[in-house]
């Protein structure tokens, strides 16, 4: 059985950047720990213990790294908007204007990370785990 999973959000910043930004905009509360979401499991020990948990032995788990690019902040917003649940689904209860500022912010946030050219570049951390039956 093999899986993987984000790793923490510091080292995740194209999920936690639009998560951190939408949650403080909107005033949620960080999820309970052990609630399910792309960074609900965010350690190599958390993946032992998820397959070991499940009647999984010699778990190893690696590191590695993804990296997406964008031609703009705009780009960005548009593929979170598309890719994220979580966050789309935190922003939908909201009147029109405050999700259409929600993801201004978004926007506005991810703008620090843009390169000179214009385009962005994330790296984010991701866990490879694997076990035997």
């Amino acid at each position: 059985m093999a899986i993987s999973s984000w790793g923490s959000p510091e080292h995740v910043p194209f999920l936690a950047i639009p998560m951190r930004t939408a949650m403080q905009r909107l005033k949620v509360p960080p999820p309970p720990a052990g609630t399910p979401g792309p960074l609900s499991r965010p350690t190599p020990e958390a993946l032992v213990g998820l397959l070991e948990g499940g009647g999984f032995s010699d778990v190893e788990v690696e590191d590695a790294e993804v990296t997406f690019e964008w031609e703009s902040a705009e780009d960005f917003t548009t593929f979170i908007k598309e890719i994220a649940p979580p966050i789309t689904a935190m922003i939908a209860p909201h009147p029109s204007d405050v999700q259409a500022e929600t993801w201004v912010a978004i926007t506005e946030a991810i703008r620090e990370k843009i390169a000179d050219d214009g385009t962005l570049t994330l790296t984010n951390l991701v866990l490879l785990a694997a076990g035997r039956a």
